[in-house]
């Protein structure tokens, strides 16, 4: 029986991975390659995959923030590998990791449909360069990718996920940062028609080959890895259950012939302790169990990034009677998660406020306040403020329309 884990190779199926390969001119010899590609994994298995494994986090709590750290090693690259750095459990399962695919390096997102479900899953926003689409398999749901910024071997890459209630729904925020640029991005937000649908069960993280090219080693490392529970307060991820999906291991199944070819652990370079796990390559040994469980000491009470912090910000007067707010935020610290705007006479800036607007919206730099009529524009002034996915706040910023 498959877990939910494992739809990355078999729920999702090997077409769904493919599908950025495919010309947007479809033709029937493309489809005919694909679909003998897609024999293997679907009904005829093989049996040179590299052994899929899993590395389950200590973090057996209800959450709405889980954020983890990944680097793909460049020894450790291989194609048709799923990286995957963030799963979870629940009335809106998912995952989100790194794919080495053979049309660049892909940041994935996906959560699966649930019979809870009142609507279909949908996108509310997409970044740049960031697709997505419905797959189907054992199971259904929404998927999203993005080639177009790219990861990176050799560096290591924060992944982070918010829940946030709104009405009956769930809402999901997928970021991303790079160590080497330092910048955040905001791939996609989901919007689930479901309650109450945190993020369950213990983090998974696992690593999988789905095109059988076990003769290449594929190793990845975490680090680093929170969840905040649905009280406030921070775990830490101590320790991570390792293990190998033994029923590919046997006889005729996808990862016999590497089915001694697998290791993971902890180890330590001059960024810190991480764990590792390794599938694939002949010359991989084991040096530890299957399963058996690994530790890191954690000293730190919550997350370490910098807080959000705004760059810049100005006032524009709009036909209509509207004062238009626009701003930046410095990606160097943590992404945005909500605003709030104040509109006051300028002498009452600690008085009642005319107008406001509070938000939970993290795409938005941009947002319209109603000018009671009359006013007197020399006088005005808006007090601004954003909220990071941490829940930092920033300073205010005070703006006037210029002179």
């Amino acid at each position: 029986m498959l877990s939910f884990r494992d739809e990355a190779l078999y729920g999702r199926g090997l077409m769904n991975l493919l599908l950025p390969l495919i010309p947007l001119k479809k033709n029937s010899a493309w489809l005919l390659a694909l679909s003998f590609l897609a024999c293997p994994v679907i009904g005829f298995a093989g049996q040179n995959a590299a052994p899929s494994s899993h590395l389950v986090f200590d973090d057996n709590l209800d959450g709405h923030i889980i954020i983890n750290e990944v680097r793909v090693p460049k020894e450790g690259e291989a194609k048709f590998t799923y990286y995957e750095t963030l799963g979870w459990r629940g009335r809106a399962a998912g995952y989100a990791g790194l794919q080495a695919h053979p049309r660049g390096h892909n940041y994935i997102f996906s959560i699966w449909d649930h019979k809870s479900h009142a609507a279909p899953i949908r996108a509310v926003y997409r970044g740049a360069g960031t697709i997505t689409e419905k797959f189907g398999g054992e199971g259904t749901g929404l998927k999203s990718w993005n080639f177009e910024l790219g990861w990176e071997t050799d560096t290591w890459h924060t992944l982070a996920l918010r829940y946030w209630p709104l009405g009956d729904h769930s809402f999901y925020g997928y970021w991303v940062r790079s160590a080497r640029t330092g910048k955040w991005t905001h791939l996609v937000t989901m919007d689930v028609a479901a309650k109450g649908a945190f993020f369950q069960g213990g983090t998974d993280a696992f690593i999988e080959d789905w095109l059988e090219t076990g003769q290449r080693q594929r190793t990845v490392n975490f680090r680093r890895g929170w969840k905040r529970k649905v009280d406030g307060q921070w775990h830490a991820f101590g320790s991570g259950r390792y293990s190998v999906n033994f029923w590919d291991l046997e006889k005729g199944k996808r990862s016999f012939n590497f089915r001694t070819n697998w290791n993971a652990g902890t180890s330590r370079d001059e960024t810190g302790a991480f764990y590792f796990m390794t599938a694939g390559g002949r010359k991989t040994v084991p040096t530890t169990a299957n399963p058996s469980r690994h530790e890191i000491q954690r000293r730190a009470g919550k997350p370490g990034y910098a807080p959000i912090k705004l760059r810049s910000a100005k006032l524009s007067v709009q036909t209509g009677g509207k004062l238009t707010v626009s701003w930046e935020n410095d990606p160097a610290t943590l992404p945005q998660f909500s605003f709030a705007l104040s509109l006051f006479d300028k002498p009452s800036t600690q008085g009642v406020h005319l107008a406001r607007i509070e938000k939970v919206q993290p795409h938005a730099r941009q947002a319209d306040l109603m000018l009671p009529e009359g006013i007197d524009l020399k006088r005005i002034i808006v007090r601004l403020q954003c909220r990071d996915i941490l829940d930092n706040q920033s300073p205010v910023l005070s703006l006037r329309l210029p002179e």
